[in-house]
């Protein structure tokens, strides 16, 4: 496709950081944009498992210690996230439970929720309303590790996300150049919190995780 068309479709203001990374080489600025797709969607696969794999383990936990429909009882007069803090939380749930109506199961619930609920569940106020105990996910986590590190590392994940869901580049350092370095940071933290869940990443993500061979294009450019 002609450079023009190019970027009448994807729009100027956006294609011009790809030409400025690339020093106004408008066939490199349209490679770097469609490389950054590729890394974009590599990350977003890795994050999809990643994403599934903890929401289980922290509804795992919460049934073994709260009951089945913990999610459900949560939100009952009396129940953990009445706590004062809470209250966004509370109001999600509440929320998913009228979206479901009379379709909700527990199972379906858990689904509905976006990552950033689960991270805010190592909040310090939903933490300690629910029992201080949601660390044991982490069972092969490192010393020292709280609830405070915990929900710092899954908000930063959760940036990432949002930026790939909104479709905003990962292929950038300050100042505007080509870089993979926030993208290889993010993903290496993803792999931080499966070990510390004791999972064996190259098994989980057999298949799937394509992310280093997208940052070796990219560092071609």
């Amino acid at each position: 496709m002609q450079f023009a068309d190019f970027e009448r479709l994807v729009s100027a203001p956006r294609i011009n950081k790809y030409l400025t990374a690339c020093n106004q080489d408008k066939r490199k600025a349209q490679a770097l944009y469609r490389a950054n797709i590729r890394l974009s969607q590599e990350l977003f696969a890795v994050m999809c498992i990643f994403e599934v794999v903890l929401r289980n383990a922290i509804d795992l936990s919460y049934r073994n210690s709260k009951g089945t429909d913990w999610i459900y009882d949560s939100v009952q007069p009396g129940g953990i996230f009445h706590a004062r803090g809470c209250e966004k939380t509370l109001q999600s749930i509440q929320d998913v439970i009228q979206s479901l109506a009379g379709a909700y199961t527990p199972d379906k619930a858990v689904a509905e929720f976006t990552f950033g609920f689960w991270t805010y569940l190592f909040g310090s106020k939903q933490f300690a309303a629910a029992g201080s105990t949601l660390l044991n996910v982490f069972p092969a986590r490192p010393f020292g590790l709280n609830h405070t590190k915990a929900f710092k590392k899954l908000s930063s994940i959760n940036r990432i996300r949002n930026r790939i869901a909104h479709h905003e580049p990962v292929c950038f350092g300050t100042p505007l150049s080509i870089s993979t370095v926030y993208s290889l940071v993010k993903y290496n933290e993803i792999m931080d919190v499966l070990q510390w869940m004791a999972i064996d990443t190259n098994s989980l993500l057999f298949g799937i995780d394509r992310v280093h061979k997208e940052i070796a294009n990219i560092n071609k450019l």
